[in-house]
């Protein structure tokens, strides 16, 4: 009997809008936009109070209202980032225990997250049988063609998705034929990934 072809089949998918794993990474310029919403709303405010009405102050108040703001908005991305990767984590460990039958496959936040950055396969068993794999293909943004006038902007979507490989023993082949129909069953019924 020849051996089976590994299949390769989706359960989840989410773009860098929705998960970036780097909340903070335009924090330089939230700062630089709320620095300059802070100097014209201190120029403002310069009219009704006198106290105001020096350099220092116009200072003082700009780098206090910018690094107030951006420290809020860094931490609003960074909660809702958490929020969408512990709702993942919950699709995706449905998913596998469904598949395995094993609660102790489950992962926790970081270990997901550890996954989806290093991008290697997460081998699992079933039923004590090699041949399943979980993992965090992240999908590679176009090349632009080199000009050297046009300076490159690095605000590229990228899509993560998560698959499950099954490559079926030489024997048994039936039963994973209906483990990864299963799988497929329990993507579908699950909807699309959480926002």
């Amino acid at each position: 009997m020849p051996n089976a072809q590994p299949e390769r089949r989706d359960i989840s998918s989410f773009t860098s809008d929705q998960w970036s794993g780097r909340p903070a990474q335009d924090g330089g310029n939230m700062f630089i936009g709320f620095a300059l919403i802070g100097a014209v709303l201190c120029l403002i405010l310069m009219i009704f109070l006198p106290g105001l009405r020096s350099f220092g102050a116009l200072t003082l108040f700009t780098a206090v209202f910018a690094i107030v703001f951006t420290a809020l908005s860094i931490k609003g991305k960074a909660s809702a980032e958490r929020k969408f990767l512990d709702g993942i984590t919950a699709r995706v460990n449905d998913i596998v225990v469904g598949l395995t039958g094993n609660t102790s496959h489950r992962l926790s936040s970081q270990q997901f997250r550890a996954l989806i950055e290093n991008g290697k396969p997460l081998p699992l068993l079933v039923n004590g049988v090699p041949g399943l794999e979980l993992q965090a293909i992240g999908e590679q943004p176009p090349v632009p063609a080199r000009n050297p006038v046009v300076k490159r902007a690095d605000n590229v979507v990228r899509t993560t998705r998560v698959v499950v490989t099954v490559t079926p023993p030489d024997y048994g082949i039936t039963s994973f034929d209906r483990l990864l129909a299963a799988a497929a069953e329990a993507g579908r019924d699950s909807g699309a990934a959480p926002s």
